[in-house]
């Protein structure tokens, strides 16, 4: 079975090829909030590298939120196009264990900067929730994860690790791929000078 996986939830776009839950190949991309032109493009490169097509993938796994609003909607919306148009079955899974599922440690507490002093974050346990997904204050998590005995993982550009088995494992299926949204956990600026 092969399956993409992939998230643009933060400034890198993170993509992996995988045969079986584990990784033959992976693209990495560093960008300033200009995912969309680039997430097809590399999908398509990392696929001709393995003389793939994209008829030939079984299973889509995109990383869903939380994270940047803008890049979560390019990654939800070509994974939803993909999983439509050529029939293949669509995953879904947590953005922050998807960016840290590579990290070695018991109990890990991923952070998603949300600015102002905020992050998106969990704890996780395995494929155990210690601390649902939210928008807290670094200060709340870091405190969490000290009684929880989690070792705080912040998730940028440079800092993150991908493990594709654990990933396939954590994800779940989307059965109604046309009412497939992101997480986005918060509602967005514009929407917040409105009220």
């Amino acid at each position: 079975m092969n399956q993409i996986l992939f998230d643009s939830s933060t400034g890198v776009l993170v993509m992996a090829l995988a045969k079986d839950g584990r990784m033959i190949d992976y693209s990495i991309r560093i960008g300033k909030k200009d995912h969309a032109k680039y997430v097809v493009d590399r999908m398509d490169q990392m696929l001709k590298r393995k003389h793939l097509t994209i008829d030939q993938i079984d299973e889509i796994v995109v990383g869903y939120g939380p994270g940047s609003y803008t890049g979560l909607r390019i990654a939800v919306m070509v994974a939803k196009m993909l999983a439509y148009t050529k029939h293949i079955k669509l995953r879904a899974v947590s953005s922050l264990y998807f960016l840290s599922s590579g990290i070695e440690a018991d109990r890990i507490a991923p952070m998603i900067d949300a600015r102002n002093g905020n992050v998106f974050a969990a704890i996780f346990e395995g494929n155990k929730i210690v601390l649902p997904e939210g928008l807290y204050t670094v200060d709340y998590v870091r405190e969490v994860a000290k009684v929880n005995l989690a070792k705080p993982y912040f998730i940028d550009e440079r800092h993150y690790e991908i493990d594709t088995k654990k990933i396939l494992d954590m994800s779940f299926v989307v059965t109604d791929v046309h009412h497939f949204v992101p997480n986005y956990l918060r509602i967005t600026e514009a929407e917040r000078n409105l009220e």
